[in-house]
């Protein structure tokens, strides 16, 4: 089950193949109730354990952030944060409007990026406007963006190895902010939590991130500058964009380039830059949205892992080598005896 999938019902753990290995391993402990009531009492809660604290140490609030292991390093990434939506010129510093205008609260949203191995990649920092505080059709109106399909992200990579291509991963700093908040629109924001000023707030010039109608502001954005770059953008996936000699998938602010040599795509990536957008480099492909790659010199094939998550899911389920014992075999090495409850055999052997 991947975790970011919606959480299974009882029903449908019943119907899947999983049930009849559940039971077998019920029937082997001494379990002697119902199927139903062993998928309602003991499996179903651990998915749902696991959903929600397989990554709950790598997104702590505030609070939890300042006091904990890596305090300092969060705080650096705060003021990073900060800094930068200054230099883009995302707020205006005002005093407090009167009661008759709506200001939305805001938050710090942390999260803690690790590589696929489970090490610690990156401690990001967002600063967010609190976007449920926010009415349909008076703060915001149409929201939808689009992310790029897996299938997509398949198809590539496997043109990556027929084809021997090369690639490149992009990250896009402060990716909502690139956005401008439409000039008949006033939307007012508290300060950050650590960098309050007494009596004022902030009245957004830029689509913060948390605010309804950032992600596709967004992604009009970009879709505009790989335009301006001769990306087309396809219609079999309006997350891939396609030039000359480079193809391009983002989600959100996570790109992957294809070329078939590096030169193309550094070119692209510094036309980019050079039209505001703020990319980085993320030296290739090798781990993307979590899924580690790994090619093998000898055959260029390409390997998809995800070993930290389910890791993570066996640790948070009790299942993990510390707490659970393991067999070399799933079930007893001695002959098969005859059961002398069972049916009667049918037939020769």
């Amino acid at each position: 089950m991947i975790l970011e999938d919606e959480l299974p019902s009882i029903r449908d753990v019943l119907e899947s193949p999983l049930a009849k290995f559940i039971h077998f391993a019920a029937n082997a402990c001494g379990y002697n109730g119902t199927a139903e009531d062993l998928m309602v009492n003991w499996i179903h809660p651990l998915f749902l354990k696991a959903k929600a604290k397989a990554s709950k140490h790598d997104n702590p609030n505030w609070w939890q952030a300042m006091n904990g292991p890596f305090a300092d390093e969060y705080w650096q990434a705060a003021c990073k944060e900060i800094r930068t939506l200054e230099e883009m010129g995302a707020w205006d510093v005002v005093d407090r409007p009167s009661s008759e205008k709506n200001v939305i609260k805001s938050t710090w949203a942390f999260k803690l990026k690790r590589f696929p191995d489970g090490l610690a990649k990156k401690f990001k920092t967002r600063f967010c406007a609190r976007g449920d505080m926010q009415l349909e059709g008076v703060d915001f109106f149409k929201t939808y963006a689009p992310v790029v399909q897996w299938t997509t992200v398949r198809l590539l990579l496997i043109l990556e190895v027929l084809l021997g291509l090369k690639s490149k991963q992009g990250d896009i700093t402060a990716t909502f902010l690139h956005a401008n908040v439409p000039e008949d629109e006033e939307i007012y924001v508290e300060m950050p939590l650590g960098f309050e000023k007494k009596g004022k707030v902030l009245k957004l010039k830029k689509t913060l991130y948390g605010l309804r109608q950032s992600p596709r502001a967004f992604w009009q954005y970009l879709t505009k500058k790989m335009n301006e770059c001769r990306m087309q953008q396809t219609k079999f996936d309006p997350c891939l964009f396609v030039g000359g000699k480079v193809m391009c998938i983002c989600y959100v602010d996570d790109l992957i380039f294809w070329s078939l040599e590096n030169d193309d795509i550094d070119e692209l990536a510094n036309k980019l830059i050079a039209v505001g957008v703020d990319l980085e480099e993320e030296d290739n492909a090798a781990g993307f949205l979590g899924v580690q790659m790994e090619r093998d010199t000898e055959t260029g094939l390409l390997e998809l892992k995800q070993t930290d998550l389910i890791d993570r899911i066996l640790e948070t389920m009790g299942l993990d080598a510390g707490t659970a014992k393991s067999k070399w075999t799933p079930a007893e090495s001695k002959p098969l005896v005859k059961d002398s409850d069972g049916a009667a055999i049918s037939g020769d052997f």
